[in-house]
Formats: C-alpha cells, structure tokens, sequence
C-alpha cells in the first residue's frame, strides 16, 4: 500500500474528533461572549465600543502569534517529527521575546484610549499572556494531546467569568474597570492548565534556540505574518478605522451586532487548529485523499454552523431583539448590520478551508498574497464607507476584499494540487 492510499480515520471518528476540539473554543467563546454581553448591557454605548477597540486589539495577538509561532510550528512539526523539539524550543524562545515586547506596546494603547494605568497594566498582560497560550495551545495540538487543550480552555472560561462576576457583584468596580484584570488572570490560568512540559519550555528559553528560528521567519513566519497582517486588514479595519476617525460610540452598534455571529467564529478557529495538524500530517506522507475528504468535511461543518447560527439570529432579531440589544441601540441599524455580517462569515466559511490546506502545506507566500490584495480592496472601501455612508456600511466594505482574497486562494490551491498529486 502507498503512502498516498493510506486509509484515514472514518467520517464518524473525525466528528467525534471535531466535537472533543470544539469543546474547549466553545467554552472560550462562551465566556468572551458573557462578558462582551455584560458591557453591552451595563455601559454605555461609548465604553462598549472602547471595550470592543481593545478587546479586538488583543486578540489580534492570537493571529499574530499564529502566524509567527502556531502555524510553523505545526507544519515543520509534522514533517520532521524528529527535530520536533528543536522547532519547539526556537519557536517557544521567540514567543516569549515576543510577549515581552507586546506588553508595553499594548499597556501605552491602552493608557491612550483613556484607562487608567492599573487597568492599562492588566490590559498589557492579557495581551502578552495571550501570545504565550496561543503558542501553547499550537504545540499541544500538534504534540497529540487536545484534552489538555480543552482543559485549558476550560480554565480559562471559568476563571475569567468567576472573577469578573465577583469582582463586579459588590457594584464598587464597573465593569469597563473589572474585565482586563478578569482576562489577565484567566489567560495566566489557561498557561499552567497546558501543563508542565509547557511551563518547562517557555521557562528556559535558550539564545542558541532563539537563533535557530531565524531560518523558521525566513523560510514560514514572515509570510505568515505578512498574511495575517493583512487579513486583519480586512477583517477589523472598520472596527480600527471607525475608532480614530469617528469615535468609539461609532463603533458601538457595529461591534454588538457582530455578537450574532461570533458562534460562527468560535467554531471555526477551532476546527482550523485541529485541521492544521491532521492535514499537515497527511500531506507529510502523501495522502492527499485524505486531505480532500477532511477539506469537504470541514467546509460541510462550517456550513452547518453558518445556517444554525443565521437562523437562530434572525429568531432573536425578529422575536425578542430586546434580549440582547439595550433600547439605545437603534434596531433598523443593528437588524442592517446583522444581515452583513451574515454575508461576510459566508464568504469566510466557503474559503477557509483552502487557507488551512494552503497553511500545512507551507504555502504562507501565496496568503501573504492574497491577504495583501484583499487588504488594499477592504480598507479602500471603509474608508469611502466612513466618509460617504453610515457607519453600519463598512462591514460591507470588507466583503469585497474577502472574495478577492478567496479567488486568490483557490487559484494557488489549485497550482499546489497539481504540483502535489505527480508526487502522491
């Protein structure tokens, strides 16, 4: 038997696989959605656009740390299962340089959008913290242990909401006061919830490994990078560019309508940490059957969760709006956005699936590329929205820039697949 027909796990084993790989994200979103609803409810429209600016901002680490960190580490990990370790310690050595850098980045972002320099602190290590769990739930994933990483999530959950419902409950903390410090600590909690040979990684990191990923930055991660760069880009320039341009209560309704979706989200960046790997791992030994059958089945669920989490914000939107939305909210405006972002995860849901394959093959040029292209459509298009329409326009700036990008994609996937099959 060749490599290439090397049977894989059936379809009823990878369900059962994406459900374990979903617990964890679904509780994570689960908690960032709580509290993302509980400043919705309980700030004003200005403190909720603020905390929608930040949040975005740090989350944006966990594309960045993938890019330079998770996404390498998996494809060169299952390539050269061997020197696995090395590519572990040199991307661990990095990621820590990495968050030390970030921190004071974010601690003066946050002191300029107007917090105070304790919450400024505790904001900064959420981001920093961030990267290294990023980092730590890649090397579990790609080292074959996703309970643990369900554990984590799990930690990170519960910690956070916990502490953040306590911390509020008395009334002598607002909310827009109690959230940073909650997500510092929930992070920090997820980090030693990855268990010991995690902690051991990050807490020696050497200068000889550091070294060594000079070849992975010149080889995978400056793409990656550039790749993510540009797809935030596309994706949240309307939340950055409404922010400087027309304040944070501009970003109000559209951050809360985005809430809708966010299960669409939550579903598919867990689905593409466990793809990644198991991909990589095909295409290491030349299964690309494989790798087709765990692309249409990917796609499939991805589209299951679109439909579900569509149909159920329409039922909220149509019934009882009321359940989510404050009366200051305008409904006409929200209901608009709504059906936006329906559009907009539609278009992200068909192409994903091509990035992830593209992502373990190594193909980050190729992104970088398409992400490039699709930036330069998206931000054009916010900021002719910004300056001739209403806010709630700019989420369909970006759609155009999303299907440039997936034309991209899907043509350098096809140039991969014919370069590959010789080979299989």
């Amino acid at each position: 038997m060749s490599s290439a027909e090397l049977p894989g796990p059936s379809y009823g084993a990878r369900t059962q696989r994406y459900l374990l790989a979903a617990i964890g994200p679904v509780g994570v979103a689960g908690a960032n959605f709580l509290l993302s609803f509980s400043m919705l409810r309980l700030e004003r429209p200005e403190m909720f656009g603020t905390f929608a600016f930040l949040f975005a901002a740090a989350l944006f680490t966990i594309g960045i740390s993938s890019a330079l960190f998770g996404a390498p580490l998996q494809a060169l990990h299952a390539g050269d299962a061997a020197n696995g370790s090395g590519v572990a310690a040199a991307i661990a050595s990095a990621a820590v340089v990495a968050s030390l850098v970030a921190a004071p980045v974010f601690g003066m972002l946050g002191v300029a959008i107007g917090l105070t320099p304790i919450v400024a602190i505790c904001y900064a290590a959420f981001a920093m913290l961030t990267i290294l769990r990023s980092v730590g739930r890649a090397w579990t994933y790609a080292d074959e242990r996703p309970s643990r990483v369900a554990i984590s999530d799990a930690s990170y959950a519960a910690v956070t909401l916990v502490t953040f419902a306590a911390t509020i409950a008395p009334g002598r903390i607002a909310p827009a006061q109690a959230v940073y410090p909650a997500l510092a600590l929930g992070t920090a909690v997820a980090i030693g919830a990855l268990g010991r040979r995690f902690a051991a990684l990050l807490w020696r990191p050497r200068r000889a490994a550091l070294r060594c990923y000079g070849a992975i930055w010149n080889g995978q991660s400056r793409w990656s990078l550039l790749a993510v760069i540009a797809t935030e880009a596309v994706a949240n320039a309307h939340i950055y560019l409404l922010t400087f341009l027309a304040g944070a209560a501009a970003v109000a309704p559209v951050a809360a309508s985005a809430l809708l979706v966010r299960p669409i989200n939550v579903i598919q960046n867990a689905l593409i940490e466990y793809e990644r790997p198991q991909i990589a791992r095909f295409l290491a030994v030349g299964a690309m059957g494989e790798v087709e059958r765990s692309i249409r089945l990917f796609r499939g669920v991805l589209l299951l969760a679109w439909a579900a989490t569509v149909a159920l914000a329409t039922t909220i939107l149509i019934v009882r709006p009321g359940l989510v939305f404050p009366a200051s909210y305008d409904l006409a405006t929200v209901r608009l956005a709504s059906a936006l972002w329906a559009a907009v995860s539609l278009v992200i849901v068909v192409q994903m699936p091509i990035n992830v394959l593209l992502q373990a093959a190594g193909g980050f040029r190729g992104l970088a590329a398409a992400s490039l292209a699709a930036g330069a459509v998206s931000v054009s298009g916010v900021l002719l929205a910004i300056l001739l329409a209403a806010p709630v326009w700019t989420i369909a700036a970006i759609v155009p820039g999303w299907l440039v990008s997936m034309i991209i994609v899907e043509r350098a996937a096809r140039t991969f697949r014919r370069q590959f099959l010789p080979a299989g």
